[in-house]
Formats: C-alpha cells, sequence, structure tokens
C-alpha cells in the first residue's frame, strides 16, 4: 500500500564546488525484482528532440528528420520495442516535421512531443497535431538546484503547483501527460520528488506516466549506491512508493548512460530513453545502438531489424554530424592492428569455436564482413599475409603466402625498419621515423619491389 508523503520545506543542495561529486554508499545493496517482472523492456527515442541540442551541429535538418523516422519505423520492425520517438513543436520547421511524421501512419515508433511547464505549450500541441498526438513529455524540474536556483520559485509546493497546470490542460484533451523529473539525480527524492509523483498520479487517476532524468550524469549503476544517485535504489524507492510507470533518461558524463540505462531496466524502467549515436547536449544522451544490443543480450531479440542501424549511421554522419570512428556497435568495430589479434581474426573462419576477436558477426548489423587488418607498429606478420592473398586471389594466381614465405619477412622487416627510424647517436634519441599505417596498397608495392608479384 502506498503511503502519501510530505513535502518537506527544506532545500536540499548537492554542492560540491566543481569537484568530482563522490558516490556515497548504503550498508546493503537493494535488491532487483525478479528477472521476468512482467514489463515489457522498451525504447524511446529522443534523437530529433534532447539529441539535435547536441553543440557540434546548428541544426537536425527536418527533411533527414523525416528519413531518420523512417529508419527507426524499419529498426522496430512492428514490434513496437521502440515505442515512441519525440520531437519539438515550436518553430515552423518543427510543425511541418510533426505534420509529417503523423502522416507515416506508422504504429511505431509514436510520434510524441516535448513541451515547457506551461498549460500554453500543451494547447499549441493540441493546435499543431490536431489531437492526433496522445502524449507529450513536459518539463518538471526536480531538484532543488532547478526549482530555486534556475526557475526562481519561492517554495517546492509552489512548484508542485506550477507544474500541475500543465498536467491537467494535458489531461482535459485526452493527452497523456509524460512527467519528466529533470536533474532527479540530486532532487530531494522523499521530500519532493515522490510526494510530487504521488500528487500528479491521485489527479490523474493513475493515467500519468514519469520519466526519471540523469540529467547531469551523477548517476550510478551500483546497487550499494545512496539516493539520490544510485540508479537500482532511486527506482526502486520510487517503484515501491507510487507504482508509477517509469522511464529512464540517462547523459553519459560520467561514461555510465548506458550502465545505468541497463540498471533502471533491472530495477523496474519499463522504457529507457536514447539518441543515435549518444547525441545529445555535452558527452550526450543513452546511445540508441548499445541499448539496442542491450535489449536483445538481456531480454531477447523481440524481432528488430539491426541492419538498419548501418543506414541510420551513414544518415547521421553524412548529413548531421560526423560521427566518431571508435564508437560501440557503429563505429569501425571490425579493424586491429594487433599482431595476436589479426592472427585469431585469420583463423577464425574455420574455427569450430566461432569468432575470437570479434564480439559478433559484422554482418548481424548490416556491416561488412572483411575484417579490415591495418599494419602498424604492432601488426604482425597476419596483416601482411593477408593483404598479400587478396591481391594474389585478384590477380587469379593459385599460389598463396604464409608465415613463412620470405617476401612476408621481407615486407615485415622493413615495416620495423620504417617505424624505428634511424639512430641520432650525438642526440640519443630516434628521428625520422614513420607514423602512419602501411595500407593494402603500400604492402602490394613492397612485395613487387621484393620480386613477389
Amino acid at each position: 500500500m502506498v503511503t502519501a508523503t510530505k513535502v518537506n520545506a527544506e532545500r536540499v543542495y548537492y554542492n560540491y564546488e566543481g569537484q568530482l561529486p563522490p558516490v556515497t554508499l548504503d550498508p546493503e545493496p537493494v535488491t532487483p525484482p525478479p528477472a521476468q517482472d512482467g514489463l515489457p523492456k522498451l525504447l524511446t527515442d529522443t534523437t530529433l528532440r534532447d539529441g539535435a541540442q547536441d553543440s557540434r551541429f546548428a541544426i537536425f535538418p527536418p527533411d533527414v528528420r523525416l528519413r531518420y523516422y523512417d529508419l527507426l519505423h524499419r529498426l522496430d520492425n512492428d514490434t513496437g520495442a521502440v515505442y515512441a520517438v519525440e520531437a519539438f513543436i515550436y518553430q515552423k520547421r518543427d510543425v511541418w516535421t510533426i505534420e509529417k511524421l503523423l502522416e507515416r501512419g506508422y504504429a511505431w515508433p509514436r510520434v510524441t512531443t516535448w513541451t515547457r511547464a506551461t498549460p500554453k505549450d500543451v494547447k499549441l500541441l493540441v493546435e499543431v497535431s490536431q489531437g492526433k498526438v496522445q502524449e507529450t513529455g513536459m518539463l518538471a524540474s526536480a531538484s532543488d538546484h532547478h526549482i530555486f536556483d534556475k526557475l526562481g520559485h519561492a517554495s517546492k509546493e509552489e512548484a508542485i503547483e506550477k507544474y500541475l497546470q500543465p498536467i491537467r490542460t494535458a489531461l482535459e484533451h485526452n493527452i497523456t501527460p509524460r512527467v519528466h523529473l529533470e536533474d532527479c539525480t540530486r532532487a530531494d527524492i522523499y521530500g519532493w520528488v515522490i510526494p510530487f509523483m504521488q500528487r500528479v498520479l491521485e489527479e490523474s487517476k493513475g493515467i500519468a506516466k514519469f520519466r526519471v532524468c540523469d540529467t547531469i550524469g551523477w548517476g550510478s549503476p551500483d546497487p550499494y549506491a545512496s539516493l539520490p544517485w544510485g540508479v537500482p535504489r532511486l527506482f526502486t524507492v520510487l517503484r515501491q512508493e507510487t507504482g508509477a510507470e517509469l522511464e529512464f533518461h540517462g547523459h553519459n558524463d560520467f561514461g555510465l548512460a548506458t550502465a545505468n540505462s541497463i540498471a533502471a531496466w533491472r530495477y523496474g524502467a519499463k522504457k529507457v530513453n536514447v539518441a543515435f549515436a549518444g547525441l545529445g547536449e555535452r558527452t550526450g544522451n543513452t546511445s540508441l545502438e548499445q541499448m539496442v544490443a542491450a535489449l536483445v543480450r538481456h531480454y531477447g531479440d523481440p524481432g528488430l531489424d539491426l541492419k538498419a542501424l548501418e543506414e541510420m549511421k551513414q544518415l547521421v554522419d553524412r548529413e548531421v554530424t560526423p560521427l566518431p570512428d571508435r564508437a560501440p556497435i557503429i563505429g569501425e568495430v571490425f579493424t586491429t592492428t594487433a599482431g595476436i589479434h589479426q592472427a585469431g581474426v585469420g583463423r577464425q573462419g574455420d574455427a569450430p569455436g566461432g569468432l575470437i576477436y570479434l564480439p559478433f558477426a559484422a554482418s548481424l548489423f548490416g556491416r561488412r564482413e572483411v575484417e579490415l587488418s591495418r599494419v602498424g607498429s604492432l601488426s604482425g606478420a597476419e596483416g601482411i599475409i593477408s593483404v598479400l592473398n587478396r591481391e594474389l586471389e585478384r590477380m587469379g594466381k593459385s599460389e598463396r603466402v604464409s608465415a613463412t614465405s620470405r617476401v612476408v619477412k621481407q615486407i615485415y622487416d622493413r615495416i620495423q625498419d620504417e617505424y624505428d627510424g634511424q639512430y641520432d647517436a650525438e642526440h640519443d634519441h630516434w628521428v625520422n621515423a614513420r607514423r602512419t599505417f602501411f595500407t593494402s596498397e603500400d604492402i602490394i608495392a613492397l612485395a613487387r619491389e621484393f620480386g613477389a608479384l
């Protein structure tokens, strides 16, 4: 039975004067609910909203938003696992985008929006969508840092009354309010968050949903971590005290957005909010593609079209902003330079145990199957052998080189000589050392120099 909680009138701040905030631990960990708790684990996408606020680009073009939505629909593959996409409603381009998104008529992902904490915004949403958008996020800044220092409210009670106004307006128009508890990992959980949630649920007759926001990435996935930053404890407490439907929105300031999102799922969140490639403010939001992989690994594949991720990567990389090569899942993660790794990759095709130095097949996500071996200072013979045998095959020749082939040793020694450079005895250091990879063309040119091709 849920017990009503009173608002704490005192301010609760977590001010560490710009230093790294400590993670305090409780004596006992929180216990997660049964692994199969009856809740489907869903994703919601904020690429077109919070992701579009990424400081690396000035605009997420409207036509690209539509193509992104088409690919998101393809990724979902009519499973409903990618439950919703959210967008802005404020500019002419936003209104045009909403209209076009709704014209698609896709069941999944559903089109939702985001509004500020004013009834005026909700009325604008009704006007823009002609009643077709049936759920909207609405900001409800939760921490005292925001309630008092950012918004200037006189009291926590005043903040509740202010936030309730747009919630009531949404309910009047049969729109489900999704209340975004901004900066919840710095909030007074028992003294404001829970009383506020209970009040909203009472007025909405249980209809309202809540997004728990780790706005500055303070959250910790440790089940021993204390409130308010311990994500397992936070979701355990909020679920026990309110029974509300919960969603997690993470930021990656400490590199924990994905870990915190998985923990949120495990400890009672029904949904996790994501952005493609982790786009978003500062270090970005939880990554869509990483949580897609987490969903499949932890809860099974509902039938997603994983190959859509490669096209999404190409679209965003080409039309919005360059994406990092080292990004998990969508980056150039099928490349290796270390000799021992290249040797393992070269042998894994016929290995009874399967892949040796790759976590999954490239084809799973629509990537190229061929391992991209780069020859650098730490590369062994295997990368050289791979390049030469591919060239011999292309030339229609039947012979193949191996680790015992003379040309392989000649090329290997030349490569190491170039990376060593020349020793300057007078100044006791090395000079003129190569600092770039050897390309396939470089390897082939050396083989021709040594008369092997």
